[in-house]
């Protein structure tokens, strides 16, 4: 049986730190083409040479993410997955920083269920839309998030590196607009 709830730090005086890793057969190629005072981009799908493997650890309770709210699932009493949301008031919209749904886990609906969770409380905060990162190498997390309604809204080629295209880790972005759950 699924059941979220939110945690916060005083829960985790210590903090919380969560292994993040995905596996991708798949990535977003970014093809970029001058035209005159226009530059422009395509992408296609390609597949990696062999799986592209990514593993980091983060501390869910950092700094800049203060004001978050951190909700934890657990599937018949196992942590199952972590979600983390913040209002961003500048520009009136919620940004997922993490969803992140451990291996043994996923295909059982709780990433859906996150993200529900994530519409609810968007809807409730009166925000304009969702928003959230990944990178064109995570093609199953893009699919999940095109999947629950979310679209392409933009990239950037050097978020993380000068080395971002020929890494395949471009920065995508997506969101998801509250219209569209009328």
């Amino acid at each position: 049986m699924l059941s979220i709830q939110q945690i916060d730090e005083k829960t985790y005086p210590l903090g919380k730190k969560v292994i993040f890793s995905y596996q991708s057969e798949k990535y977003y190629k970014i093809h970029s083409e001058n035209k005159g005072h226009l530059q422009t981009f395509t992408l296609t799908e390609e597949e990696f040479e062999i799986p592209f493997i990514k593993e980091r650890e983060e501390e869910i309770f950092e700094p800049y993410k203060e004001g978050s709210e951190v909700y934890l699932a657990q599937f018949n009493n196992e942590e199952a997955a972590i979600m983390v949301i913040q209002k961003m008031e500048w520009n009136n919209t919620l940004y997922i920083h993490d969803l992140y749904v451990n291996e043994g886990f996923k295909q059982k609906g709780i990433g859906q269920s996150l993200i529900e969770l994530a519409k609810k409380r968007a809807t409730k905060l009166g925000v304009r839309a969702i928003v959230l990162e990944s990178q064109t190498s995570n093609y199953p997390a893009i699919q999940f998030y095109l999947k629950n309604g979310f679209q392409l809204v933009g990239f950037n080629l050097i978020s993380y590196s000068n080395e971002d295209v020929k890494n395949h880790e471009v920065r995508i972005e997506l969101g998801f607009l509250l219209e569209n759950l009328t």
